[in-house]
């Protein structure tokens, strides 16, 4: 079985295309609630779950996803609600691991916990180099591990120090998930030692193998089992009619990506996005491709970044990956591949 998540950039500029409307309250509020409808929607089409990602002065209304999931567990009663992630080096350690937990209650034990390192022009923006990036990084990682463990925490750091902190309030579920996203080995082979379950994307299949890899075999080698419910693959999925060109679509697909959703003017600038990024298809191609590259390394997990030029497109693009995609991949036997 591959489950099926919704990975939500809640994008600002879908509706007309026009960013003037980000300064138009009326239009502002309206998005929210057409997004609060569709995510309510999501349960009903059969989610397993819904990561919302921190992003700051970009194309997205996603600065602070833990307030979106506090809303959503009051108007949600099954879909697991998580992030994925948390960019550590804009927070501090003890408010992570409060939020977390208080997240957790009024979830009742339907949180996804997620930490990343954040993306490097949005950190360098507000003066923090990539440096502090990964010292900040380590040092909040190290503290969540420390409280999941203990009833006080410790740390000695270079950003912070302190002891026997009480973190208030425990956790809700006794062993819950922790998420962490990935673009290099290295980060892969740390996340397989540290315990936490993966996602990566961007990649193609053949780089996401080796990474993958690499996450397994670091894990094993301090003693800890892995299975394909520890790993996720994010892409960017587009639905097409019967008879159109794929090539075409994905090239069409790729140039929206990069232009509005990622907020480059000129693609050629962009980072490196491999074309393995882009699942175009009708809902049965869609649906084998995912399969393929699922078990090509070994993944358990989907999630699903939909592609939408207005929220009616991506109210039907979720509806069609609910009603004709979902199925298929809650049926599909996942077999690793040597």
């Amino acid at each position: 079985m591959i489950k099926p998540w919704l990975f939500e950039f809640f994008p600002a500029h879908v509706v007309t295309g026009n960013r003037e409307l980000d300064f138009d309250p009326e239009a502002t509020q309206q998005r929210f609630q057409d997004y609060i409808r569709l995510w309510k929607f999501d349960e009903e089409l059969g989610f397993e779950g819904i990561f919302f990602s921190e992003h700051h002065f970009g194309p997205a209304y996603a600065p602070s996803p833990n307030l979106l999931i506090a809303y959503l567990a009051s108007v949600t009663s099954t879909i697991r609600l998580g992030v994925n992630g948390t960019v550590s080096p804009y927070s501090t350690p003890w408010r992570v691991v409060e939020e977390y937990a208080m997240l957790d209650h009024l979830t009742k034990g339907r949180l996804e916990m997620g930490l990343v390192s954040g993306i490097p022009p949005e950190c360098i923006a507000v003066g923090i180099t990539p440096q502090d990036t990964v010292e900040r990084h380590a040092e909040i990682m190290s503290v969540v591990e420390k409280s999941r463990t203990g009833r006080s925490v410790t740390h000695q750091g270079k950003h912070w120090s302190f002891e026997k902190l009480n973190l208030q309030p425990r956790m809700y579920q006794q062993n819950p998930s922790m998420w962490t996203a990935a673009v290099s080995l290295s980060s892969a082979e740390r996340a397989g030692r540290n315990g936490w379950k993966l996602c990566v994307g961007f990649h193609d299949v053949a780089v996401l193998k080796r990474m993958l890899d690499g996450f397994r075999m670091a894990a094993n080698e301090v003693g800890r089992a892995t299975t394909p419910d520890d790993l996720a693959i994010r892409r960017s999925v587009y639905f097409i009619e019967p008879g159109v060109d794929p090539v075409q679509a994905r090239a069409e697909t790729r140039d929206y990506f990069l232009r509005a959703l990622l907020d480059q003017a000129d693609p050629s600038k962009a980072p490196p996005v491999s074309d393995d990024e882009f699942i175009v298809g009708t809902p049965e191609q869609v649906a084998e491709q995912i399969i393929a590259q699922c078990r090509e390394v070994g993944c358990g997990n989907f999630l699903f970044g939909p592609i939408g030029r207005t929220f009616e497109a991506m109210w039907q693009c979720h509806e069609t990956f609910g009603q004709k995609v979902i199925p298929i991949l809650r049926n599909a036997d996942i077999k690793i591949r040597e």
